[in-house]
């Protein structure tokens, strides 16, 4: 669809605008037929989102994120159309009089089709992380009550969350034992920052409006209290990490303080 093309017979009929129609009038119908295609873009997302998501097994999601990208990208194709036609073939033929209202029509229609973009997987949930984190601690618990001495037979004791195949030395006979968490285990690794984000996201939400409101500088007790809370879910989340999880919340900080701020 070309701007200037618009009212060129095509199949016998012409299009709705003419060349001979006034500017605005073959704007709103350009930016019209735009807006058509991003709101089938955004019924397609709503409707198959949820479906892909779920049917998704992975633990990264890549089909959803592909399926994601892909709409994103379409989306941006839209907004990149109108705004080089408005710059390249509607603006530099607008009288002065048209201008105002040619300026309008575009920042409206950009500001509803960017607000369809950003908003349009707002409903779609990709991950239940709470379910997956029950169904790795149970997966997890149950490889724990198996590990026994291969020796003694004596139960061994698992006093930290491994991600990983370790040794385990038996308590009774000292003898050097395999434990094996799973396969879910070694997803938790990656899990447990993203889940701790959102069981803290009203405080991340609040550090966001004071750093709105006041700044990135005043805003940082708010960022450190959202850090600590953060931080205090993940040594829930996987106990006995907490000197790990610790170098984690300086790590935030540090990056925060030394980058963050000094933008």
């Amino acid at each position: 669809m070309s701007f200037l093309n618009m009212g060129k017979k095509q199949h016998g009929r012409a299009e709705d605008a003419t060349p001979d129609a006034p500017l605005v009038e073959r704007a709103k119908q350009f930016f019209g037929k735009l807006q058509q295609r991003a709101d089938e873009l955004a019924q397609e997302a709503t409707e198959s989102g949820q479906l892909i998501a779920d049917a998704d097994t992975d633990p990264f999601k890549r089909s959803f994120a592909q399926f994601k990208g892909g709409i994103i990208a379409q989306f941006t194709a839209i907004i990149q159309k109108g705004s080089e036609t408005f710059s390249s073939q509607i603006m530099p033929k607008a009288g002065f009089h048209e201008m105002e209202g040619l300026s309008s029509l575009f920042t409206t229609w950009q500001r509803h089709v960017m607000g369809q973009m950003t908003g349009v997987f707002d409903n779609i949930v990709e991950r239940d992380l709470e379910k997956e984190y029950a169904d790795t601690q149970a997966a997890y618990t149950a490889a724990c009550e198996r590990a026994a001495c291969k020796q003694c037979g004596a139960k061994l004791e698992i006093k930290q969350f491994y991600f990983m195949s370790t040794y385990i030395t038996c308590g009774f006979c000292q003898t050097q034992n395999t434990f094996d968490p799973g396969t879910k285990a070694r997803l938790m690794e990656h899990l447990a920052r993203p889940l701790a984000e959102s069981r803290c996201k009203a405080l991340h939400d609040r550090y966001r409006e004071e750093r709105n409101r006041a700044g990135k500088e005043a805003a940082t007790p708010f960022y450190e209290a959202f850090a600590k809370a953060m931080t205090a879910e993940m040594d829930r989340i996987l106990p006995g990490m907490e000197a790990q999880h610790h170098h984690f919340y300086e790590r935030m900080m540090h990056e925060y303080i030394n980058h963050h701020l000094s933008l």
